[in-house]
């Protein structure tokens, strides 16, 4: 998906909703979670991304052999992730285990002529797995815009701030995404807002920003207007990341990759 630009560009790739567990031998909704991350990493390295973002829910538990597991496959890869949590995450956890030469706790940081900005959508004692973005989180992402008015934005984060057009998805939502809107639409140089947690492809565009869901790189839901077709693995079922080319001008390309590993 092309949407404008320049030669010069960061490539990065979006991973999200790994579900890791403890035991990489176990499986979650009858997928062996490490195995198919495994997979999918491999298909990243052949890219040849200059960052990784890992967008949250990236152990299912939020176990501490979990996340050792996610540090040793992003190390493997020699590539730079930087991490954000999910509503299954334990960020206590990530913030002593999920530190490594490869692997960065850094929640905004300049790359090329890119400024990218994570921010922590989680709402503690979610009902549904819903999330939030608290006040001093939207104080900070406001400070980081105005200190980098100079250079086109990615923003990312887990929860999902756009309708994503399946009704019980929309209960686990950014609550209040309209702070979020209302914030961004004050600056013109935010370009693309990423997340995860929908467990499929997305792309919404608001207000000149560019919106992207990103399938899990386990188990996914089924998009809206589309049904399981029994006895048959059709794309959308396929494991899968993202891959974002930033241009300098603030343009952006896009294109989701599939792994056939079932």
């Amino acid at each position: 998906m092309i949407f404008s630009g320049l030669n010069n560009m960061v490539k990065i790739a979006q991973i999200t909703d790994t579900h890791l567990l403890a035991d990489k031998e176990d499986a979650m909704r009858g997928v062996q979670t490490w195995y198919s991350l495994e997979k999918v990493l491999k298909t990243v390295k052949k890219v040849v991304p200059e960052l990784i973002l890992l967008t949250g829910d990236l152990a299912h538990n939020g176990e501490k052999a979990a996340y050792e597991h996610l540090k040793n496959l992003i190390d493997q890869t020699k590539i730079p992730a930087y991490w954000l949590p999910g509503n299954h995450d334990n960020f206590q956890r990530m913030q002593s285990a999920l530190s490594s030469q490869y692997l960065h706790a850094q929640k905004c940081f300049q790359h090329k002529n890119w400024c990218f900005i994570l921010l922590n959508s989680c709402l503690e004692n979610a009902q549904y797995g819903e999330g939030t973005l608290a006040k001093t989180e939207l104080d900070w992402l406001v400070d980081k815009l105005n200190a980098h008015r100079g250079k086109p934005t990615a923003i990312a984060l887990h929860h999902h701030p756009v309708d994503t057009g399946i009704d019980w998805l929309e209960q686990m939502s950014v609550l209040n995404s309209s702070a979020f809107h209302e914030i961004i639409r004050q600056y013109p140089q935010v370009k693309v807002v990423c997340f995860g947690h929908i467990h499929h492809q997305l792309t919404v565009r608001q207000n000149g920003i560019y919106f992207f869901g990103t399938p899990a790189t386990c188990t996914q839901v089924t998009p809206a207007h589309c049904r399981e077709i029994e006895g048959e693995i059709q794309l959308w079922q396929q494991p899968g990341f993202r891959v974002i080319d930033l241009k300098d001008n603030g343009a952006v390309t896009t294109e989701v990759q599939r792994i056939q590993w079932f």
